[in-house]
């Protein structure tokens, strides 16, 4: 290589490699930014820390005690509801099926049934819906939802066994009886939720237990109220 090409990128180095002290500049710029966009965030975010996090808490526990006020009233409404209609049901199958596992007092009839399975199939629709809540009334709603559907399916029991002779009929009303049985223990322990609920939102006690006629197993009521 000649002196003169060499001489050229000598200098061409020179003008593009920046002095150490401008390289040392250029790190301090960078590592200023850097610090100062640290404390631009900490500035930004320092107003969502901790105390912005309870707020939200509590704006969430503020909605969802005002949901779950707004459907307690109609759920306890429902459950009274259900309790007169099923009322007559429940003492007519006890006629046919004593809770106490003993002889029928009335026999089984395919009118008596056909009542039962209309009022039953309608309480059964109209837990059909179940809006989201909290575990309190969630618990209640779903608690009664299945008693009905137990009692439903202690209609079907009493439908087939009309449809068969002795000894098999009174061996189904037996399990019909059982069913009936099993969905009057479940409505109690719903019963007694519901109740605790109303207490909880000061609406005092609400009693919707069924007659049981003495079905061991049973919540009963607390006696106030």
């Amino acid at each position: 290589m000649s002196r003169t090409v060499r001489s050229r990128a000598t200098k061409a180095a020179a003008w593009t490699t920046p002095p150490p002290k401008a390289k040392g500049r250029v790190w301090a710029g960078f590592l200023t930014a850097f610090l100062l966009g640290l404390a631009v965030a900490f500035l930004i975010t320092s107003g969502n820390g901790p105390d912005a996090t309870q707020r939200r808490i509590a704006e969430l526990e503020r909605e969802d005690a005002a949901r779950d006020a707004a459907q307690l009233g109609p759920l306890t409404d429902q459950a009274k509801d259900t309790r007169d209609r099923l009322a007559p049901v429940l003492a007519a199958m006890a006629q046919a099926a004593p809770v106490d596992g003993s002889a029928p007092k009335s026999p089984l009839t395919s009118d008596a049934v056909t009542g039962w399975r209309d009022v039953v199939a309608a309480a059964e629709k109209s837990y059909e819906q179940s809006p989201s809540a909290g575990n309190g009334i969630n618990v209640a709603r779903s608690g009664l939802r299945t008693a009905v559907q137990q009692l439903a399916a202690a209609v079907k029991g009493f439908e087939t066994a009309l449809s068969v002779a002795e000894p098999v009929r009174s061996n189904l009303v037996a399990l019909a009886g059982e069913q009936r049985t099993l969905a009057l223990r479940t409505w109690s322990v719903a019963a007694v939720q519901l109740d605790v609920i109303n207490i909880e939102a000061d609406r005092g006690h609400v009693h919707v237990q069924l007659s049981t006629g003495g079905v061991p197993g049973v919540i009963a009521p607390d006696g106030n109220g």
